[in-house]
């Protein structure tokens, strides 16, 4: 059966280019990165240090600043905990996120607040999930330890707008950490690394492998940072544990095809499917920032008088699509992204995220958006 995939940001398929990559890399070259006493450890750590090569420079950023972990959400924790750990070096005791910040920020930042004893501000957002930046210019008059603000949401796909937001930041003297794991897959107006000082990055959302990761950490921030994993000091000490070799080589690779990515064609795919759910489903609204100013990858539109969870259901097992972050237990709920627009009416349970991808056809849009049309028109 030929399922359609739409929900691309949830996880991307990994890429031929990477899975062939990483081939020779589970049994032929298998060495320990840290094996520094023999020569198949020695290939490996060169390796390594290649890809870190790979991934600097497409972040134009040094490949010292880059440190690999599981996913974003284990580099969210880390950069979360160690920021919060900079308290005990300074005087500042508030931190602020966004109210539309990944479940892995946002949990992460109320814990270790709370270890720290630390004040937690949340940021709101405008109906298109830009964060209000006199909101922020106010929180920062009380001197701030750092802030967290997602780059491009994983839901709305409201592309922040760092470059702005980072002005502030150092005016004030605050670190800016910025979950980046959508971000490095569409086309931003400026380059994260430049603007902010540690940036959480995830393989799987890329076309890389599940289970890698990366978190670019500014040099001069390095010395301060904790290990939020302890053991044999891999990594300068930022994270301990062997690396996986294959796993990191699929991620430089997946870094390095980014810049060979047709955004101007994912984009043209994406608009299709929105004007054909548009034409044929009267009250369908975007939810989020327009076409133009949001991930290029990504759709999220509310239904009027059905819930998403029913239109999903009956969608099995012909098209792939969410109602919100593929991150949290199992369990269907509104989604508070959602929840946190300043709209007139609840869209959180009538809406439905759509995430295409390089391989995704016009004709796979159009068919999927005929098969929700006949869902909605029959309900």
């Amino acid at each position: 059966m030929n399922i359609i995939y739409l929900d691309h940001q949830a996880t991307t398929p990994t890429t031929a280019s990477v899975c062939e990559a990483m081939k020779p890399y589970w049994n032929k070259k298998f060495g320990n990165p840290h094996s520094a006493e023999h020569i198949i450890g020695m290939v490996a750590n060169r390796k390594i240090e290649e890809v870190k090569e790979q991934i600097s420079s497409h972040l134009l950023c040094e490949p010292d600043e880059i440190f690999f972990m599981s996913g974003a959400t284990e580099a969210n924790n880390t950069a979360i905990y160690s920021l919060c750990a900079l308290s005990r070096l300074q005087s500042k005791k508030q931190v602020v996120i966004s109210a539309i910040e990944h479940k892995c920020v946002i949990e992460a930042a109320k814990h270790w607040t709370s270890v720290f004893g630390l004040d937690l501000k949340i940021l709101r957002v405008d109906k298109e999930g830009f964060i209000d930046q006199q909101q922020l210019r106010d929180f920062l008059k009380t001197p701030t330890l750092f802030c967290s603000i997602i780059a491009a949401n994983n839901e709305i796909g409201t592309i922040q707008k760092l470059d702005k937001i980072s002005e502030l930041l150092i005016e004030a003297g605050v670190i800016f950490h910025s979950d980046s794991a959508q971000a490095a897959k569409t086309d931003l107006p400026y380059d994260i690394c430049d603007h902010v000082d540690v940036a959480s990055f995830s393989g799987h959302k890329i076309g890389g492998p599940q289970g890698i990761g990366c978190l670019y950490i500014a040099a001069h921030l390095q010395s301060d940072f904790r290990p939020l994993i302890l053991g044999g000091g891999q990594q300068n000490g930022i994270r301990s544990g062997t690396l996986p070799l294959p796993l990191c080589v699929g991620l430089g690779q997946a870094f390095k095809d980014l810049s060979s990515l047709d955004f101007v064609a994912i984009k043209r795919v994406r608009d299709t499917l929105f004007r054909e759910l548009r034409s044929n489903i009267p009250g369908l609204k975007l939810n989020g920032p327009g076409l133009e100013l949001r991930h290029a990858c990504n759709l999220n539109v509310f239904f009027p008088n059905i819930e998403s969870a029913d239109v999903i259901a009956k969608l099995q097992p012909k098209l792939a699509v969410s109602s919100g972050s593929a991150c949290g237990s199992g369990n269907i709920e509104p989604s508070y992204v959602l929840g946190a627009l300043p709209t007139q009416i609840d869209v959180s349970r009538n809406s439905i995220r759509m995430g295409v991808g390089e391989q995704t056809t016009e004709q796979d849009v159009i068919q999927a958006a005929s098969l929700i049309s006949a869902i909605i028109s029959n309900d």
